[in-house]
């Protein structure tokens, strides 16, 4: 789903569940739309009681921009990383949670 949604950017495995999404050209220009793409899939895959409940999915999704006083990755990923959460919690309340 990820790499549909963000065709024209590279996507990178980074670990366990957590997946990158450099953004470059279309993608980056139409960054919030994708990112609400993203996040409305997910829910609506969730939220499909037409399958049985280990045929449904969902992620948490959070997006940072570089800015001109980062100097390091790290700290954009810590940004993306931070957004996530806060992600998963709203998502948490609107959806629950299988655990």
């Amino acid at each position: 789903m990820i790499c549909e949604i963000y065709k024209h950017s590279p996507v990178y495995h980074i670990g366990g569940d957590e997946f990158v999404a450099v953004l470059q050209g279309h993608d980056y220009q139409n960054r919030h739309k994708l990112l609400e793409t993203t996040r409305q899939s997910f829910a609506a895959s969730c939220d499909n009681t037409a399958l049985d409940p280990c045929e449904r999915y969902s992620a948490s999704v959070g997006m940072a921009e570089y800015a001109s006083d980062d100097n390091s990755v790290e700290l954009v990923f810590k940004r993306a990383d931070s957004a996530m959460y806060e992600a998963k919690t709203k998502f948490k309340k609107a959806h629950g949670s299988y655990r």
